[in-house]
């Protein structure tokens, strides 16, 4: 999925872990679970190695009508540190009335919230969009400087990975013509191909598309896929 992009259709959980007796163990699974990005704002957490991401309670572990399901994996999502504390102890007073902040597990969210690639916003498409946008200030200043910044810094490598990738062909062109030896052209080769690879690992960290490993128990734990 596109950075920044809201799913189309709702997340199937792929885990079903062990039960822990402390909610914190689970964000591993959640990270994993989740492909390393914010449910709620959509940032990844490779984009700063500073970054503050932890286990969000959809329905907040400060209600007591939700302690049940404090160590529950169904009710919880991975989030960065900014959304988590705004979000708080959010929920509707008339559960049929709402609004609810949404996620994807329960919710198309592009049905609700857009991201807007031009402006660097964050577009609310429902009454639920609207609430969530406002409660965790998805559109604040900083907020949408980053995303900017960060498709200019993007752009800008793609940009040069372009370039990169042109200055290889050339290097094959020459030495098919006798211009330059086959020693000349495989130093050129390993110098553009590792700059290339430098450029993308940045891309990559921006945009979240830094594998992520599965542990062994994580393996073991994969939810059936549903027929």
């Amino acid at each position: 999925m596109s950075l920044f992009q809201y799913p189309k259709s709702k997340h199937v959980r792929k885990f079903g872990p062990p039960t822990y007796k402390h909610y914190q163990t689970y964000k591993r699974w959640l990270q994993a679970e989740f492909s390393r990005v914010c449910v709620y704002c959509r940032q990844p957490d490779s984009s700063s190695p500073n970054l503050n991401f932890g286990v969000d309670h959809y329905k907040p572990k400060g209600d007591s009508r939700f302690g049940h399901l404090l160590c529950s994996y169904g009710n919880l999502y991975y989030c960065c540190g900014s959304c988590n504390s705004r979000k708080n102890d959010d929920w509707p007073t008339d559960e049929k009335a709402g609004p609810y902040v949404v996620n994807p597990c329960d919710h198309e969210m592009a049905d609700h919230l857009r991201f807007n690639v031009k402006s660097g916003r964050i577009e609310p498409r429902s009454s639920n969009g609207t609430h969530t946008e406002k409660l965790l200030q998805l559109n604040d200043v900083e907020s949408i400087k980053y995303r900017n910044n960060t498709f200019v810094i993007i752009r800008a490598l793609e940009a040069e990975i372009a370039r990169l990738d042109a200055e290889l062909k050339e290097s094959e062109n020459c030495l098919s013509r006798g211009i330059i030896t086959q020693a000349e052209h495989d130093a050129d080769a390993i110098s553009i191909r590792a700059d290339r690879d430098a450029h993308q690992c940045v891309i990559f960290a921006q945009n979240g598309g830094l594998p992520l490993a599965l542990s062994r128990k994580q393996q073991n734990y994969l939810a059936p896929a549903k027929p």
